[in-house]
């Protein structure tokens, strides 16, 4: 397929006007982070107000809550919204500008969106209150140059690392919460629902993917099946659990005298998790890395790894910036395609979080074109940044060290990083060298550090 010369290759006067219309969009933006900014400022200090009249009462719970239904039901009749629903507003915005002020003001200066604010607030939470304040200045600098989606992963990353129960001891108890709930939706339909192990509930989900593609990709032509992915991943987890194997195979030949099982039940569950080497020692409970989905247990990943031997793949990652360095061998293709899942992660488009198991290895510089098939010119693009980059005026390359940068059609520059190039893990003391030719040595302890602790954008901490 050829692509359109119009997409490819903007004109003078159609760049102009794209310019035009992202400035303008930039600008409404800034505008309008700031007024969030404000309107959290105002409503946190309403909150203020509040517990200030309920300041000396012998009732002080009591009044300060009378106190705060009273101000938040003069500002919902003024802005003509449910005084609950305000009272609900005072409460998380006197959360946010007292326990998060760093990230308050990178969204005040249009740095940040509320998307960027939700993920903070969100996570936030979970951190104690005594390191809240090195959380926001970490989560703030994370997300000036992460979309919400990637921002998200590394601060539950981080979070986990700071709480001070480590994550194998709060999954130990939350694992025996496990249970399935069923609920009735209506028309006849019902929910089911499963709570267990991420580990767990990814593979089921991935598997029963598997399946239904390779239904679909098995259809007869004009065999009147027209049910869509999402209806064959749920016929066949209904199937499977009622008879244990899935007789709607269609990979197979019927069953009967010379027949033979279909391919589905030979589809494995696929996960990828990156384990760090004293957490797989034995030696460190820090939390694993479940990719594309967040972070799990020490315990379940050793699990993983010590289950999984004979296709165990060794990916040797930096222990302070966390980027892969290098897998068992690379010689060849299937080898190669390991070691870009292991060092992408994810689609390498700047913001998208599709895991890299799910794209497709492309050539920065096309084949066609010259470019070679070497470590240094392929990354994981998924389905829909790989014809984006093909097929429209966006520009690629990729810069030492895995660094990808990407130039859009009005000439804008916009880099992705590797994962693990943010904040990260460095050695309490400086290392010898005989250290750092063995890395691994699992006697060193880790604390946690910003790349850019100096970045001007940041206020320091309050």
């Amino acid at each position: 397929m050829r692509s359109n010369p119009r997409l490819t290759l903007l004109s003078d006067e159609d760049r102009g006007e794209l310019s035009g219309v992202l400035t303008r969009v930039e600008a409404a933006q800034v505008a309008l982070a700031a007024a969030e900014a404000e309107q959290a400022r105002a409503l946190a200090e309403a909150g203020a107000f509040a517990a200030r009249l309920a300041e000396g009462s012998s009732a002080v719970v009591r009044d300060r809550d009378m106190a705060l239904r009273g101000v938040a039901a003069e500002i919902a009749a003024a802005v003509r919204v449910s005084d609950r629903a305000v009272q609900r507003q005072i409460d998380s915005a006197y959360t946010l500008v007292n326990d998060f002020p760093a990230t308050v003001h990178c969204l005040e200066k249009g740095l940040l969106t509320r998307a960027h604010v939700a993920v903070v607030e969100d996570i936030g939470r979970r951190i104690p209150t005594g390191l809240k304040g090195e959380f926001d200045q970490l989560a703030a600098e994370i997300c000036l140059d992460e979309t919400p989606g990637r921002a998200r992963a590394e601060l539950e990353i981080l979070a986990e690392r700071m709480h001070p129960r480590t994550l194998t001891e709060r999954h130990e108890e939350a694992f025996r919460g496990r249970k399935i709930v069923r609920y009735t939706i209506g028309e006849g339909m019902s929910e089911l629902r499963s709570a267990h192990s991420s580990v767990l509930i990814e593979g089921i989900f991935q598997r029963v993917t598997d399946q239904a593609n390779a239904v679909i990709a098995a259809r007869e032509p004009g065999s009147g099946d027209t049910r869509s992915l999402d209806e064959v991943r749920a016929d066949l987890f209904a199937d499977m659990l009622l008879t244990a194997i899935p007789t709607n195979d269609p990979t197979g030949d019927p069953v009967g005298p010379g027949g033979r099982p279909g391919g589905l039940g030979a589809i494995k569950a696929k996960v990828q998790v990156v384990i760090p080497v004293m957490a797989l020692m034995g030696k460190s409970d820090v939390p694993c890395d479940l990719a594309g989905v967040g972070p799990i247990d020490a315990g379940t990943a050793r699990l993983l790894a010590g289950n999984s031997y004979d296709t165990w793949e060794r990916l040797l990652v930096h222990p302070i910036t966390g980027l892969t360095m290098a897998v068992d061998t690379y010689q060849r293709t299937t080898a190669m395609d390991r070691f870009l899942k292991g060092r992408d992660k994810h689609c390498r488009w700047p913001g998208c979080r599709m895991p890299a198991r799910k794209c497709e290895v492309d050539h920065n510089h096309d084949a066609a074109l010259g470019g070679k098939t070497e470590i240094c010119n392929l990354c994981c693009l998924c389905q829909r940044h790989h014809s984006m980059k093909q097929f429209t005026a966006w520009k690629v390359k990729q810069l030492d060290g895995g660094v990808i940068e990407w130039t859009s059609p009005t000439g804008r520059v916009y880099i992705d990083n590797p994962p693990g190039h943010g904040v990260h893990f460095t050695p309490e003391e400086d290392l010898p060298e005989d250290v750092w030719a063995n890395w691994t040595n699992p006697g060193i302890e880790f604390r946690i550090t910003s790349e850019h602790p100096d970045d001007p954008r940041i206020p320091p901490p309050f």
